[in-house]
């Protein structure tokens, strides 16, 4: 990159790096300026401040802040210094006139469709640069109209014809044999096809359905003879968007011009909505699948509690079809009788604090059962940002409130079995000792009284079931294993270790 701070400095930005490196080298080649590169237009903002670049070229698909944006930020008291800039808006998305005035309304110098051409990318420079370039120069570069590919067999027409644009600002590619025509056709910046007819040595039908083919919403005009046999109702019924006749009348030429470039804008803004329609059909699509096919229960209500949406999942959890349920009141259906918060204080925490979750609730299923969800609640809002609504996650956690209980069953047992082994190995050694000295005793003295003999006998029994007690509890500590029907888990059922 140059760094000759005797050029003046062109800003370039754009969010695609392969578009933004091709127009560096174009204008470097060109030595046209020192180049500055950014590919994102809020730190773009301080690199004008920084460079105070003599010319900025900007794409308007930006991240964090587009180019139209930029462009007004540059207008405002704010940036005072930098309103004078000019600023050269592109896009590849926007190929309309509605976009090039939207880019005029907020202080563009010029609108540039992309994929550009060196050639004129490199005159909007030096125009805004005032680079050897005069007003009348600047004032014909600046009322660019569009672009026109004119085909027919007669060069004389042909002369004619782009004398007549050409003088209206309009750029003119001309073709006088079949293959020139597929040529200019495959350059997309081409709005308008002006297609004589008949030819003697194109076939102009076959060049008809080409343009109907790759590029539908270019609109044609047919020049033909006032004498033709075809009249301009049949070449209208064929297809064609207009008509003139020859010889031309320039003012009827530059009128049918300007209804066929209103109606190019019309076709590209209608396709690009249908773009967006189909786009956002195609979320919409997605977003249902993955609601409807969710394992979890997922349903919505308006403010009051009447259910609107409710997916397979709260059929299952629930025992509800949606047809059931759908224009209900959500709290006469789900909630258990000592259940006081209703739909309407749910409304009222969303538009208080935003959204919110649960780790427990109890809900009720259809059968009457009554089990525990996680709960997530979150606002429904129209484009005003107005809540009309609330959207509700829930989970079923029986399985794992049961697992959780099992488990602290668990914990308890091990307690339970720990206490036993210890005091199984405490108590074992004084009770042998006790037992041993009973049994001494009764070989010691066989002439002991019946009375002090059956004594013993009883000391002894009560020793031997003290230790069948403690031999019971040290049983415990040997867990048996079972296996529960949680995905898969094992865990240890202490609980009905014998």
């Amino acid at each position: 990159m140059s760094r000759n701070k005797q050029l003046p400095t062109v800003l370039l930005i754009h969010g695609d790096p392969a578009v933004l490196r091709t127009m560096a080298m174009q204008l470097l080649s060109a030595g046209v300026g020192r180049v500055v590169e950014s590919s994102d237009g809020a730190d773009a903002l301080r690199i004008v401040e920084v460079q105070k670049p003599e010319v900025i070229v900007c794409d308007i698909d930006l991240p964090h802040l587009n180019g139209f944006q930029f462009c007004q930020i540059l207008r405002t008291p704010e940036f005072a210094k930098f309103n004078r800039i000019p600023i050269v808006l592109t896009s590849a998305i926007y190929r309309d006139v509605v976009a090039e005035q939207v880019a005029r309304d907020v202080g563009a110098y010029a609108y540039l469709q992309q994929p550009h051409e060196e050639v004129e990318l490199i005159r909007l420079i030096r125009c805004a640069l005032k680079q050897g370039t005069d007003a009348k120069d600047e004032a014909a570069t600046l009322a660019y109209r569009g672009n026109i590919a004119a085909i027919d067999d007669d060069t004389d027409a042909l002369t004619s014809l782009t004398e007549i644009l050409e003088a209206d600002s309009w750029r003119v590619q001309t073709a006088s044999s079949s293959e020139a025509a597929l040529r200019i056709l495959q350059d997309k910046r081409v709005q308008i096809v002006m297609l004589s007819h008949p030819m003697a040595h194109i076939n102009g039908q076959n060049i008809f359905a080409y343009i109907r083919q790759i590029c539908p919403e270019r609109v044609v005009i047919m020049t033909t003879e006032s004498d033709a046999e075809s009249s301009p109702v049949d070449l209208i019924k064929a297809g064609a968007d207009d008509y003139v006749q020859k010889p031309f009348d320039p003012s009827e030429v530059l009128k049918a011009c300007h209804r066929a470039h209103r109606k190019f804008s019309f076709l590209r803004v209608h396709e690009q909505f249908q773009e967006k329609i189909e786009r956002l059909k195609e979320i919409r699509d997605y977003l249902d699948h993955l609601v409807q096919h969710s394992e979890d229960g997922i349903f919505s209500c308006d403010t009051v509690g009447h259910v609107r949406v409710w997916n397979r999942g709260a059929e299952r959890m629930y025992g509800y079809a949606a047809q059931e349920i759908c224009g209900q009141i959500v709290d006469d259906y789900l909630d258990p009788p000592e259940h006081k918060r209703k739909a309407p204080d749910v409304a009222r925490i969303l538009r208080e604090q935003g959204a919110f979750s649960e780790k427990e609730i109890w809900r009720r299923r259809k059968d009457g059962t009554v089990f525990p969800v996680t709960a997530t609640y979150s606002p429904i809002t129209d484009s005003h940002g107005v809540m009309i609504g609330f959207s509700v996650i829930e989970h079923d956690i029986t399985m794992a409130k049961r697992l959780e209980e099992e488990l602290i069953k668990s914990e308890r047992m091990r307690a339970i079995t720990q206490l036993a082994v210890t005091t199984n190995d405490r108590v074992n050694t004084p009770l042998g000792v006790i037992l041993g000295y009973a049994q001494f005793l009764q070989r010691k003295n066989p002439t002991l009284s019946p009375e002090d003999l059956e004594a013993l006998q009883t000391i002894e029994k009560q020793v031997q079931k003290i230790k069948n007690i403690m031999n019971q509890l040290e049983r415990l500590s040997e867990p048996v294993v079972k296996e529960y029907s949680i995905e898969g888990i094992e865990m240890l059922d202490l609980a009905s270790s014998q």
